[in-house]
């Protein structure tokens, strides 16, 4: 490897293989002039020297490698075998030898650049040209070979310069890359580290999947949750059955419905339920989140899953759900006794003072409000629980929705908010009709509740042959694309009815919902702030007799 010592460049670890590439020729050359005695008759003190002088350097070379021989004044070397190239050529009929000058003209100019061009030159001329000339004569062929000589020397030299320069920089840039590569590998290093220790200690279970849906990295959280849903091991690939479960806590997962299986088909979906382990041992409740990877060209590549223990949390609201239906069935009977009995008094007792009848009358404004309330918090159990039992008769829901929209006329005229309608007639709907009248209210009074004065809210009901669509618009407060995401959710309100203290615990838009999708329809909303809201309802024409989603979805009212 280069390395720069006393401001010379030096071949540290090729000082013998330059040597011997040397003196290989050198030998091959004496092994046909010696035997002929050429060197004896000619010059053969000189030859004879110049061979000393080969094995001076050779000598010189190997103490090198042995440490014996200071590194800064190697360019000796070369310079002995220069000399010996000079000695060696004195002998008749041995001038071939002298393009051995090759050799350590390219070493003088590697190692000392512009000034081993200079001294390969010199020595070519004083120890190689002058003592041709001085032994053969100055004719015609020998000035030609005395100059021609140093030049190719000088030349070659240069050429090794000129390499050695454009590899020292091609070195210099390398050592940069190769530090900056490795302050990136250990920045990354480091990184990966915390990601892993973070990883680690986080509680919640992590999987990466390829696009083959093999694991590429999972956490040791993960690797618990795995044991619990397959305590026979896991072979490490999405969508493989074990004790998974939907969110019933019975239904086996089957492989398509897998979060895994998800993830490969590129899906992307947040709070995904289900439930792993043994129902007999444990059973963990587990809520699933995905999202895709896609590669520089935009091609599926891989998915990543967040598994999160949600045992606790489930297991707390069905307690606060068993606690709120109880609680609401022990109040809907002594409500009920109280509206009874203030019907018998103001209708039976003519003693009653217009002061009193008045008062009386807030106290079951009240009561009708509050069994209300009481009556949607059981319904938002039932249909929780999948409890909620419809009773369907053909029935005209065109009038049903006449009757909603007359129904709200003095809030509306109170508010001063214009109805519109658009119903067309006599629309015949196998339907709960208590349950549809129910889910109708809820839409069109909270279009009129959430519109300001002057605004306007409309009605309109379609017949499309096989399907009928409800739609109720306003040109009210509207609502923000974060909030649309749990509008459907119990007891959720949006921070603009909070804002406007607009009576409602939030149940209203989840009773819908599922009242909708007993009827296996679909509701959709379209809302702006500032502009307005639109639900649209879609119903079958005829429905068969199934039991409600129950999903959870999000309200902004009642």
């Amino acid at each position: 490897m280069p390395s720069r010592r006393g401001g010379r460049r030096v071949l540290m670890d090729s000082v013998m293989h330059r040597q011997l590439l040397f003196v290989v020729p050198v030998l091959l050359n004496a092994a046909f002039i010696l035997p002929t005695g050429q060197a004896v008759l000619g010059a053969g003190d000189a030859y004879l020297g110049g061979l000393a002088l080969v094995v001076l350097a050779t000598v010189a070379a190997v103490a090198n490698e042995t440490g014996r021989f200071p590194t800064r004044l190697l360019w000796l070397v070369p310079v002995l075998d220069l000399l010996a190239v000079g000695a060696l050529r004195l002998v008749p009929e041995n001038g071939g030898v002298g393009v051995l000058v090759v050799l350590p003209a390219v070493w003088l100019g590697v190692d000392l650049l512009e000034r081993g061009v200079l001294l390969t030159a010199v020595l070519t001329l004083t120890t190689v040209s002058v003592p041709q000339l001085a032994v053969f004569g100055t004719g015609a062929d020998s000035w030609s070979r005395a100059v021609l000589l140093p030049v190719v020397a000088a030349n070659v030299a240069m050429a090794g310069a000129a390499l050695a320069r454009r590899w020292t920089r091609q070195t210099h840039r390398l050592a940069i890359k190769h530090e900056e590569l490795e302050k990136t590998y250990e920045h990354e290093h480091r990184v990966a580290a915390r990601q892993e220790l973070i990883a680690a200690t986080i509680d919640v279970g992590l999987v990466m999947i390829d696009r083959s849906g093999a694991y590429t990295s999972l956490n040791s959280k993960q690797r618990e949750l795995l044991d619990v849903g397959y305590p026979h091991g896991h072979r490490g690939q999405a969508g493989q059955e074990g004790m998974v479960f939907a969110e019933d806590r019975v239904t086996p997962l089957r492989t398509r419905d897998m979060p895994t299986t998800r993830a490969l088909r590129g899906e992307r979906f947040t709070d995904y339920v289900i439930w792993v382990g043994d129902p007999a041992v444990r059973q963990l409740a587990i809520s699933v989140s995905a999202a895709p990877m896609f590669d520089e060209l935009g091609d599926f590549d891989g998915a990543v899953l967040v598994y999160k223990d949600v045992t606790e949390l489930v297991s707390a609201l069905r307690v606060k759900d068993d606690f709120v239906a109880t609680v609401s069935h022990e109040l809907r009977t002594p409500l009920t006794s109280i509206m009874g009995f203030l019907d018998l008094v103001t209708e039976t007792d003519e003693s009653l003072s217009e002061s009193t009848r008045a008062q009386l009358s807030i106290v079951k404004r009240n009561s009708e409000r509050l069994l209300r309330l009481v009556s949607d918090l059981l319904m938002a159990a039932q249909t929780d629980e999948g409890r909620l039992v419809l009773v369907r008769r053909l029935r005209d829901l065109s009038e049903l929705v006449a009757q909603a929209v007359d129904d709200v006329v003095p809030q509306a005229r109170d508010g001063e908010v214009r109805l519109e309608r658009r119903i067309a007639p006599l629309v015949e709907l196998e339907m709960d009709e208590t349950r549809m009248r129910q889910m109708v209210d809820n839409l069109v009074s909270n279009a009129v509740k959430y519109t300001p004065p002057d605004g306007v809210v409309e009605v309109s009901l379609v017949d499309h042959g096989d399907r009928v669509v409800l739609r109720v618009s306003d040109t009210g407060i509207g609502i923000a694309v974060a909030d649309q995401e749990h509008l459907f959710t119990r007891f959720f309100r949006a921070p603009e009815a909070e804002t406007l203290a607009i009576q409602g615990a939030g149940l209203g838009l989840a009773i819908t919902k599922a009242i909708v999708e007993a009827h296996a329809g679909t509701i959709e909303v379209d809302s702006e702030p500032g502009r307005g809201t639109r639900f649209e309802v879609t119903l079958p024409r005829l429905t068969a007799v199934d039991p409600p989603d129950a999903g959870d979805a999000p309200s902004r009212s009642s």
